[in-house]
């Protein structure tokens, strides 16, 4: 077994968990409440901060409009919104042989702290990360670059001995962003598109501890050159 292994940071909706039901029905929720109209296919909501996507839906409200939207969806999120969900088929399994294998493993999502732990902790996959990093209303960026930034912070991680695991863009930029390579989750919400701007990807989660052992020439996937930082 190598001496060192990868830190891994695990994104949440849609790489753990297909949160989409819930998100998009508390969404459609809030919206036909507010008679907001049509505002078309809501797959797109699903990943970036929430205060991003208010940001859209009311382009030429102020502030206050949109934490009211804000707070409008997260209280439906909180009765109701957060059990709409599951594990994906396999993640379990995954991690399970991550943590076997001695990875170390955290989560770095937009949701939330408090909606993260909630469900990490209702699927009994909570006690298998290090820590868990969901966003807090008293940051001052809500930024999933930030995010990651404070969690390798705190950690210790050094950036060219981590790896961010996510489905969406999102994920790839915050991961790049911190000068970290970025492994996209093929099963996940994201777009082929998306996909190709990763450092490697994973069509299953059985997949990746394979593509995360050191040296294994497969994490080079899809002809793309990870990231090497001196």
């Amino acid at each position: 077994m190598p001496s060192s292994l990868p830190s891994l940071i695990f994104d949440l909706d849609g790489t753990l968990t297909d949160s989409k039901p819930g998100i998009v029905g508390c969404l459609r929720k809030v919206l036909d409440a507010r008679n907001m109209g049509d505002q078309g296919p809501l797959d797109r909501f699903v990943g970036p901060p929430v205060e991003e996507w208010t940001a859209e839906l009311l382009p030429h409200a102020d502030e206050e409009a949109r934490a009211a939207l804000a707070r409008d969806y997260r209280a439906c999120y909180d009765r109701e919104g957060w059990k709409n969900n599951s594990v994906f088929a396999g993640v379990r399994e995954m991690l399970t042989e991550l943590q076997r294998l001695g990875f170390p493993l955290y989560v770095c999502t937009s949701k939330q702290q408090r909606f993260a732990v909630r469900i990490l902790d209702f699927f009994a996959l909570a006690g298998l990360f290090t820590a868990i990093y969901g966003d807090q209303a008293e940051y001052a960026s809500h930024s999933k670059a930030d995010l990651l930034a404070l969690l390798l912070l705190r950690h210790s991680l050094s950036p060219n001995a981590a790896w961010m695991i996510g489905d969406r863009i999102y994920d790839i930029e915050a991961a790049h962003a911190n000068h970290i390579r970025c492994l996209a989750a093929g099963w996940g919400y994201g777009s082929a598109e998306e996909r190709a701007q990763a450092d490697a990807v994973a069509a299953t989660p059985a997949d990746v501890p394979a593509l995360m052992w050191p040296g294994n020439p497969e994490a080079q996937a899809g002809g793309k050159t990870p990231i090497l930082l001196a």
